[in-house]
Formats: C-alpha cells, sequence, structure tokens
C-alpha cells in the first residue's frame, strides 16, 4: 500500500465525510484499495466512521489523533 494513496484518502477526508465509494471516486482508485487503506488507518485510530442520516458508512478523521 502506498503512502501517496493513504495521503490521498487523509487529504479527501480532511475536506468532509465521505463514504467508500466517494473515496474511490475522488482519488480514482478501485474501492478495494480504499478499503484497505481505511481498515489501517482505522486501526490505528487516525479515522472514525458513523453510519449517516441516509444509512452510508462515512468516514472522517479522528479529532483526537
Amino acid at each position: 500500500m502506498s503512502e501517496r494513496l493513504v495521503q490521498q484518502v487523509k487529504m479527501q477526508l480532511d475536506e468532509r465525510p465521505m463514504s467508500l465509494r466517494e473515496l474511490a471516486m475522488g482519488i480514482r482508485v478501485e474501492e478495494k484499495q480504499v478499503y484497505r487503506v481505511l481498515s489501517r488507518l482505522h486501526r490505528s485510530s487516525q479515522i472514525v466512521h458513523f453510519r449517516d442520516v441516509d444509512s452510508v458508512r462515512r468516514y472522517r478523521l479522528n479529532e483526537e489523533s
């Protein structure tokens, strides 16, 4: 997994909470690759996820990290 992709995901999430699909489309990579990055960031407590009002899981940067 490239650090460049990790940084791109973090930059996108710094703007606003986003879904897996939104991130993949914005960065123009497969959802599978973005999922791996999100999983890594979540395990290291750099991001958190929540269900939005439309029941879509969204991710945002962890304000405590």
